[in-house]
């Protein structure tokens, strides 16, 4: 992507945020389909973690490709660290209880 691409991308996010910032929502009935989705948040944030991981292999793959350097040391960071964002969510979920738990019934 060139400069362009990416300034107008930016300009565009900046303007919905402002926008909701203000009280006007573009698209609402969007909004009220994404707010019925149960664990929206988590679901987002495995994809987000998927594809920011994929994302830093092929930039692995891409500087491997060009200069020959191993970079097996930026990617293990990288990876580890949305590694850990998703051990994170795993044990908030594993951690949590019996709170919405149906077949833990004992009495």
């Amino acid at each position: 992507m060139n400069a362009f691409v990416t300034a107008g991308i930016l300009f565009l996010t900046g303007l919905c945020i402002g926008l909701l910032s203000l009280g006007i929502v573009p698209g609402r009935r969007l909004v009220r389909k994404l707010r019925a989705v149960p664990h929206m948040f988590a679901k987002g944030m495995v994809l987000w973690c998927v594809a920011c991981g994929t994302a830093a292999s092929l930039y692995a793959m891409r500087i491997m490709s060009r200069t020959g350097h191993d970079p097996a040391a930026l990617l293990g960071v990288i990876l580890a660290f949305f590694g850990g964002e998703l051990l994170l969510m795993c044990m908030k979920t594993v951690l949590n209880g019996n709170k919405n738990r149906k077949d833990d019934s004992y009495d």
